[in-house]
């Protein structure tokens, strides 16, 4: 049996090819506009000096076939390469293993364009997050300056009373 050729339609190709260069052009213009807004969002956040990492889980897939494994997405706040910011993080997690596997990382405006819309609906998430984790610590710190004040109280009396001299 002789395969038959078939020619190839061109007769919308040049159109086509108008079509997608318009199309591109206003994807990459939308997505650069998204991308300048979410750098604002982050930009006011990193004026409050947080300095805590702080993450939310966009989603977490996994499989009847091997319920100990899955591929999770995260949208974190967190320092890369000296600089706070969004951070998208795509890993698998194996329960048998005390590590990620597959793990990799982008700074939002670096991230796949896929990527950063399937996570920027979660910002308002990481917000109230990073309010939480903010109230967690600042209890711990409380915590610890009573124990340092009480550390200090006591160097600093024999101090002033004279019996650490020689």
């Amino acid at each position: 049996m002789a395969l038959t050729r078939q020619k190839p339609d061109l007769s919308s190709v040049e159109s086509d090819l108008k079509a997608l260069a318009t199309a591109s052009k206003t994807l990459n213009n939308l997505t650069d506009q998204l991308t300048e807004q979410v750098a604002q969002i982050e930009s006011v956040i990193n004026t409050l000096n947080l300095g805590l990492r702080v993450s939310v889980t966009v989603h977490s897939y996994g499989s009847d076939d091997e319920p100990w494994l899955s591929s999770d997405l995260r949208l974190s706040y967190d320092k890369n390469d000296g600089k706070w910011g969004f951070e998208i993080e795509e890993f698998d997690v194996d329960q048998n293993a005390d590590h990620y596997l597959n793990y990799k990382s982008w700074v939002f405006k670096d991230a796949p364009r896929a990527l950063r819309l399937e996570v920027v609906h979660k910002i308002p998430e990481l917000i109230k997050a990073m309010v939480k984790e903010s109230e967690t610590v600042a209890k711990q710190v409380t915590e610890k300056l009573e124990d340092a004040k009480a550390i200090a109280s006591t160097l600093f009396k024999p101090a002033l009373d004279g019996s650490m001299r020689k």
